[in-house]
């Protein structure tokens, strides 16, 4: 039997109520003139009052595998989202990465004969043709998430955290089975979403207020983690 902690509680609804600010500041209004980046601030936070929404139902439940996995995805958002509203084409290939993806996932699948091309009105099989167009042959090659960080630079929260709460996303960190240390894993984890979550409002609210984005040291002070802070 789980039994939850007085400190537990509070951070699970702390985050809910986080929920609620987050999803207030992508409603926002931008001055003028508008800017492609813009929307994508505000998928952003709305994404992450969805994921916060999650991570609170998480810690209700005490469920620290779970917790651990979507930490990481946070934490991969708010390096995503402080290298996308540097510049429109970071946006642009931002927006643009979901649809390589799928184009390149189809083009192994064609490659490797798990998939045809083929013509709609004779049904020749056109698959060796299709992979030779240039929309098969220039795929965006989609940044990774350090090469994101170091241009955003925050590689410190890349190499630092990122690489560590990778171990819970592979299957490399086995989950507690007593109570107490339980609910201690719980807590640790939603107090890193927590500060991640506001790390990610900070980002986008601060471009659609400044235009402009925080630097290293301000994304550190919200995460807590300058010397002063802790």
């Amino acid at each position: 039997m789980l039994t939850s902690t007085p400190l537990l509680t509070e951070l699970v609804q702390s985050l809910s109520e986080q929920v609620s600010t987050l999803i207030v500041a992508s409603e926002i209004d931008a001055p003028e003139p508008a800017d492609p980046r813009d929307d994508l601030v505000r998928q952003q936070l709305r994404r992450t009052s969805e994921l916060a929404r999650g991570a609170a139902a998480l810690g209700a439940d005490q469920n620290p595998s779970c917790l651990g996995i979507l930490g990481r995805c946070l934490l991969e958002q708010l390096i995503s989202s402080l290298w996308a509203i540097r510049s429109v084409e970071n946006a642009e290939a931002h927006q643009m990465a979901a649809k390589a993806e799928l184009a390149k996932a189809f083009k192994i699948n064609l490659m490797r004969g798990n998939a045809k091309v083929k013509n709609k009105i004779t049904g020749e099989d056109v698959t060796a043709e299709f992979l030779q167009t240039a929309q098969m042959k220039k795929i965006p090659k989609r940044k990774s998430v350090e090469e994101q960080a170091r241009e955003a630079d925050v590689l410190d929260l890349y190499t630092v955290f990122y690489r560590f709460m990778s171990l819970e996303t592979h299957g490399h960190q086995n989950a507690p089975g007593e109570s107490p240390a339980v609910a201690e894993l719980c807590e640790i984890y939603l107090q890193g979403i927590g500060a991640i979550c506001r790390a990610i409002g900070q980002a986008c609210v601060w471009w659609l207020l400044h235009r402009s984005w925080p630097d290293n040291e301000s994304i550190r002070a919200v995460l807590g983690l300058n010397p002063a802070d802790s």
